[in-house]
């Protein structure tokens, strides 16, 4: 019977720090340059070389001058080598990226009014990671594009994804301090007659308010119409009107003045605000870090306190 013998088997395996310098040798063209590359002094470098040298049987440079020129048997190599190491360097970067990115999408109501007016203390407390936020109404796909995580507007179930609630939306009427001398709207039905803020993108929030105020089928018709809430809580601090927004999202001009709750019913909406993410991906430092941030800042930051009522 004849014997085969792996041919690799055979061969001394070159170490992969020499493979490297090899690397760093051909892109910069002289061995100072490429000791600058992996921050080692010139002599590591020309060891490295003189090593792969030895093992492989073969001489790899040949000196132009002061610069060092492939031979033959060098430029085999390189081009055996050089894309292997550019796809071990792309895996590594991948790797070394997730540890330092958070890329978060995310609508832009919930990013402007809430989670952008507290990142401040996230980077203090994590400065090293860079964040990456992208505002979008479509929900994104987590599993095929670059996101580390999302945060949806929704009722969970998701596929494919670990979804964590973070709170329940709900409505409170507010408007400027200046629309409303006596301090408080004196019932609901009060608010029928006024310039209602409406926004498209939200085109129910009035009717699901008024509803819990008991007043059915109520088609909201006075009042300027805006693209988002956003836009509206802006209109609302310019006493154009009453908004009727998550109190979430109002709680620094509440706390300055430029806006006041309107009337105390406050009503819970059956959809929430969920940190999504896909499975095992919270083991990430970026994700984690987050995940434990979002826990404390809304532990610390309840909403606005206003008193449940049934005054219709």
């Amino acid at each position: 019977m004849m014997e085969y013998r792996s041919v690799t088997k055979s061969i001394p395996a070159s170490p992969l720090r020499a493979l490297q310098a090899f690397n760093a040798v051909v892109r910069a063209g002289s061995v100072v340059g490429a000791s600058d590359e992996l921050s080692v002094t010139a002599s590591a470098v020309s060891h490295l070389l003189r090593r792969l040298e030895a093992r492989l049987g073969a001489r790899l440079f040949s000196r132009l001058g002061r610069r060092l020129v492939l031979t033959q048997d060098g430029e085999r190599l390189a081009a055996a080598i050089t894309p292997a190491l550019a796809t071990i360097d792309e895996a590594l970067a991948g790797f070394i990226r997730r540890d330092t990115e958070l890329r978060i999408s995310l609508l832009s109501s919930f990013a402007v009014h809430w989670l952008i007016p507290r990142l401040s203390t996230f980077q203090v407390l994590h400065p090293d990671i860079e964040l990456l936020l992208s505002t979008s109404a479509r929900m994104v796909n987590l599993t095929t594009e670059t996101f580390d995580c999302a945060i949806r507007l929704g009722r969970g179930g998701w596929p494919d994804v670990v979804a964590e609630e973070l709170y329940r939306e709900e409505l409170i009427v507010a408007c400027s301090p200046h629309l409303l001398p006596s301090g408080r709207v004196r019932s609901s039905k009060d608010l029928i007659r006024a310039s209602l803020l409406q926004s498209r993108a939200r085109p129910r929030d009035w009717d699901h308010w008024f509803k819990a105020a008991g007043i059915e089928n109520f088609e909201v018709s006075k009042g300027p119409v805006f693209e988002t809430r956003a836009l509206a809580i802006q209109a609302a601090i310019g006493r154009m009107g009453f908004a009727v927004v998550d109190p979430r999202f109002i709680e620094a001009e509440l706390a300055t003045g430029q806006l006041v709750i309107a009337h105390p019913l406050r009503v819970q909406l059956d959809d929430a605000y969920w940190l999504v993410f896909r499975p095992g991906h919270e083991v990430t430092r970026p994700v984690a870090a987050f995940r434990r941030w979002l826990a404390a800042e809304l532990a610390s930051a309840p909403p606005q306190s206003i008193e449940q009522s049934n005054d219709h």
